[in-house]
């Protein structure tokens, strides 16, 4: 049911509730209320909500021209004057992207991993396991032994080439 507003209630700043809101503002507006959710994160996070009117805010992105509404952008933002802030997006998504993997992995077992150096050559990584009543460290040394003969044997029959 859609109510019909008055130009008194939008005079008073009653607005209609089925007019769409930015997600950001929703966001705030939930961890603004008092609600148990709300009250909670404010007093784990130690979130302060604070307005700076009248500001100029430069912004330094990745990707030309202005955000769009609801995108988020990751970096950091610092206060350089009284009325000046800067924003930095971070720029490690295109560090990631370009660095190639250092020793990839040829094999990823349960217990253990087989590497591969620059030069070719392979070697075995042991993976750190969680150890409780149904896996000791004999049990494990047993399986990691168990799976380096099994990733050993295939190898040998083909499956890779050991240097």
């Amino acid at each position: 049911m859609n109510k019909v507003l008055s130009p008194q209630d939008i005079n008073q700043g009653q607005t209609n509730s089925n007019t769409p809101k930015p997600v950001g503002e929703i966001i705030d507006d939930m961890l603004q209320s008092n609600s148990l959710f709300a009250r909670g994160y404010r007093q784990h996070q130690s979130v302060y909500p604070n307005t700076e009117p009248c500001v100029d805010l430069k912004l330094l992105t990745r990707e030309p021209g202005r955000i769009p509404l609801g995108n988020y952008l990751d970096g950091a933002i610092t206060r350089d004057a009284e009325d000046h802030f800067l924003f930095i997006e971070n720029a490690t998504d295109k560090k990631r992207n370009d660095v190639q993997q250092r020793n990839p992995h040829v094999y990823e077992g349960v217990y253990i991993n087989i590497n591969r150096k620059l030069d070719g050559t392979l070697y075995p990584t042991f993976n750190r396991p969680q150890f409780n009543e149904q896996l000791s460290f004999l049990e494990f040394c047993r399986r990691a032994a168990e799976e380096l003969i099994l990733v050993a044997s295939g190898f040998a029959t083909g499956l890779g080439e050991v240097k």
